[in-house]
């Protein structure tokens, strides 16, 4: 029969694989959840859901970055539009997607593509914000119908 600093002596090799393995999970989980935390960069912070923008619909004026989040199950992006039309009557094409390039808006911030869900990126304005009213939208297929829009004014 075995003793047992035999036996442990054995299983020593075997114990000390698996510590390595689980304290190596561990730092992989503080990594990622901190790394979760930081969030894009800004002064603006934007959640994106399902058809919904949250963000403050009262702006100073200046340069802003938008701190955006993909709070959804499906790509979004963020646009700014000044413009004095309001959030559910920009131009629109057969296809129901906003004409972003209409002569009636002027595009002060745009993501540039589209943010996967639980993803997030800085995106500044193009330009300072001058007083006046602006309209945030999401443009992919469908979702400005479905209303990703929201008012926004900018004030001195």
């Amino acid at each position: 029969m075995e003793s047992p600093r035999t036996a442990f002596k054995d299983l020593a090799g075997t114990l000390t694989l698996v510590g390595v393995v689980l304290l190596a999970s561990v730092v992989l989980v503080v990594v990622e959840l901190a790394i979760r935390s930081t969030g894009p960069a800004g002064d603006v912070t934007v959640n994106e859901t399902n058809f919904k923008i949250a963000m403050p619909t009262t702006l100073r004026a200046g340069r802003h970055t938008f701190a955006l989040t993909n709070d959804g199950t499906v790509p979004h992006e963020l646009l700014l539009f000044r413009t004095n039309l309001p959030d559910n009557a920009l131009p629109i094409g057969a296809d129901g997607n906003v004409i972003e390039d209409s002569p009636l808006l002027h595009k002060v911030a745009d993501s540039g593509n589209a943010t996967n869900p639980g993803g997030s990126e800085s995106v500044p304005s193009s330009e300072a914000l001058a007083p006046g009213h602006y309209v945030a939208a999401c443009n992919l297929p469908g979702h400005y119908r479905l209303g990703m829009r929201l008012n926004v004014t900018v004030i001195p």
